[in-house]
């Protein structure tokens, strides 16, 4: 009888309950647990997508943040590192000096006269050595005293080092008398020229602009201040060095007819011309008064590299006794 009980009491509660709750209830009862199964498989899987995404956008963040510090270091300019427009050119004369004419440049004055400037092709030939700096500062600044000389050279002497460009040229070619058309007449820079160098090879342009000097035999041209004439030893000694450096050819020219008059062609005429300027036992004549030692000094550079897209402009600044090259990236 007691056995019989819990069976009638299940029998009752059946039919008191719907069906349909019921069966509810049992299913309700059966997979209780399987909410929290699926929660915890939800919510695994949410975290693995979340640290993935964190991490993606952490790569990203990362990859646009180098971008910009290397596009911020490169384009800075006041960056420690840039090079010097003498540092460009050295390597870019090495880059290109079997390259048959690289060293052929493009100077440009001004006549007086007319004010229109006037170009031509020169060769050039090596940066000046161990100039003395108190011969760079009088070409550069005008006159100065001794003890001015004297206490900048120390200073500012290896900031300039080997930057003079050496050149030369003929006593009676224009371009020497329109130089000095402009001295005599006071002008302040008058013997400032521009010069253009252009390397095809790695398709670089300097454009250099400067003062320009004529050493003769008594040195400077127009020396009129005692701090140079205390350098003419030296001056002298280069001319002379560079006339012995030159081709037998090349030397011949100074020997002939004024530059610039109709050319005479009767026969016999250029008899006078010693052949490579050569006496009759083969040695090198002395150094005629025509041949000339003409020395640019750069006081402003504007280099451009056509392949990057890349210019720079390189300034000689005089800050009371002080100087020194400032480099600064322009826009191309």
């Amino acid at each position: 009888m007691m056995a019989i009980m819990p069976l009638l009491l299940l029998l009752s509660l059946r039919q008191l309950l719907p069906v349909s709750s019921f069966a509810a209830h049992q299913q309700a009862a059966a997979f209780s647990h399987l909410p929290r199964i699926a929660n915890r498989q939800i919510s695994s899987t949410t975290s693995c997508a979340s640290r993935k995404m964190t991490s993606n956008n952490n790569e990203q963040h990362q990859g646009l943040a180098d971008i910009g510090d290397n596009n911020n270091s490169s384009s800075s300019s006041s960056n420690p590192d840039m090079q010097t427009w003498k540092e460009r050119i050295d390597i870019s004369i090495a880059k290109s000096r079997k390259v048959r004419g690289s060293n052929y440049v493009q100077i440009s004055t001004i006549d007086y006269e007319t004010m229109e400037p006037r170009c031509r092709t020169v060769v050039f030939r090596g940066f000046m050595k161990d100039l003395p700096f108190g011969a760079v500062e009088e070409v550069l600044r005008g006159d100065v005293t001794q003890e001015e000389d004297d206490s900048s050279s120390l200073s500012s002497s290896g900031k300039y080092t080997d930057c003079v460009m050496k050149m030369i040229t003929d006593l009676r070619s224009n371009k020497v008398s329109e130089v000095e058309s402009f001295q005599t007449t006071g002008k302040k820079n008058g013997n400032t020229v521009e010069m253009v160098w252009w390397f095809p090879k790695s398709s670089e342009q300097y454009r250099v602009r400067g003062k320009l000097q004529f050493i003769g035999n008594g040195g400077p041209l127009t020396n009129t201040n005692d701090a140079t004439s205390n350098h003419n030893d030296y001056f002298v000694g280069e001319r002379k060095q560079q006339w012995g450096n030159l081709s037998d050819m090349a030397r011949e020219q100074f020997y002939w007819d004024n530059p610039g008059i109709p050319y005479c062609s009767v026969k016999g005429h250029e008899q006078g011309v010693p052949p490579g300027g050569r006496d009759e036992e083969g040695k090198v004549l002395p150094v005629p008064d025509s041949f000339l030692l003409m020395l640019l000094y750069p006081t402003k550079i504007d280099y451009l590299k056509l392949g990057e897209n890349y210019r720079q402009i390189d300034e000689w600044k005089w800050e009371g006794s002080e100087s020194q090259w400032e480099q600064l990236r322009m826009n191309p």
